[in-house]
């Protein structure tokens, strides 16, 4: 999934800002109480298995209401930043153990892969540009930090307070651009993850269309089939009209069959030829006639009746070779 680690950091420190910005009031007057309960209550008591549980019980229940607030908000925000980029999804498959974690020529790879450089090029780039805000922050005030030394000791915690408010909000605005650069890099990262290679479209277009190889094998046969049955009709045909090299179509006339005379066989070059050699083999008449036999290869498909047309010209030839035979038209 194109998800960016750097936009759930951005949200955090963004929230734990917004919580001491709005609630560090209450923070520091908590943390005072408990401090002073502690100091009123529980130094002069005396030390026993009972008093140190309840001690122990004391500190705990105030660090959940002191902290407790803050972690709710942050594991919050945490799940929302994730739910934001890849929605909600719970899978235990990243926990599943792999060999593959354990095995060290995967991690060396892991290592010294592309993404890695990518990613330590980033954390470098982050850091000096974090390192960069923070130091102009604190050469901005440079001056100041000398003056601290005459200051009470709650004027030195507000200064530092609200110097170190101003490092780390600047520091969450230039985290908050870095994670939306970052998070639009891993979202082209991820397209072009799930962009199938040569191969791969290869291999799809041979599982859904079948393999090319196979299919065009298929349909040699099939010609080579088709052919056979068309010079089967060669015999049968009444002329066979030649151009006279390049061209061969044999022509039917059953008037049981059709109304015109019929193709039962045409072709080019060798086709030609083989249709020429069967038609004398079987005493088929066999003429030339280049018009009429480029014109019925060029209109006629195979199986079909001649077009009106070319009804005179082939009447014509048919004319001619019923003579030959003896037999009317």
């Amino acid at each position: 999934m194109a998800r960016s680690v750097e936009v759930s950091s951005a949200m955090i420190l963004l929230t734990g800002l917004a919580f001491f910005y709005f609630g560090g009031h209450w923070f520091l007057r908590t943390s005072r109480l408990m401090l002073q309960n502690v100091l009123q209550n529980y130094l002069l008591m005396e030390l026993s298995q009972n008093n140190f549980f309840h001690l122990a019980l004391f500190a705990m229940q105030q660090f959940i209401l002191l902290l407790g607030p803050l972690m709710v908000a942050l594991v919050v925000v945490g799940i929302l930043a994730n739910i934001m980029q890849v929605g909600f999804l719970y899978t235990t498959k990243p926990i599943i153990p792999k060999f593959s974690k354990i095995n060290p020529i995967t991690g060396f790879g892991r290592i010294f892969s592309l993404r890695s450089l990518v990613d330590l090029i980033k954390s470098l780039f982050k850091i000096t540009v974090l390192g960069y805000v923070a130091f102009t922050v604190y050469r901005a005030h440079f001056h100041e930090f000398f003056g601290l030394l005459n200051q009470p000791v709650n004027r030195i915690l507000v200064f530092l307070s609200l110097t170190s408010f101003q490092i780390l909000w600047r520091c969450s605005l230039v985290l908050t651009a870095l994670a939306v650069l970052d998070y639009l890099y891993q979202r082209w990262e991820w397209i072009q993850d799930l962009k199938m290679t040569k191969d791969e479209i290869k291999d799809e277009f041979k599982q859904m269309e079948g393999d090319p190889q196979l299919k065009s094998r298929i349909r040699s046969l099939q010609m080579a089939a088709a052919r056979q049955r068309m010079m089967q009709e060669v015999p049968r045909a009444d002329v066979v009209i030649t151009n006279p090299v390049h061209l061969a179509v044999a022509l039917l006339y059953d008037k049981q069959r059709s109304a015109a005379p019929l193709v039962v066989a045409k072709g080019a070059g060798i086709v030609a030829e083989n249709i020429k050699k069967v038609a004398r083999e079987h005493g088929v008449p066999v003429v030339e006639n280049k018009p009429l036999a480029r014109m019925i290869y060029k209109l006629v498909q195979l199986n079909e009746v001649i077009p009106v047309d070319l009804y005179q010209a082939v009447a014509e030839v048919l004319a001619y070779v019923y003579k030959l035979k003896g037999r009317k038209l």
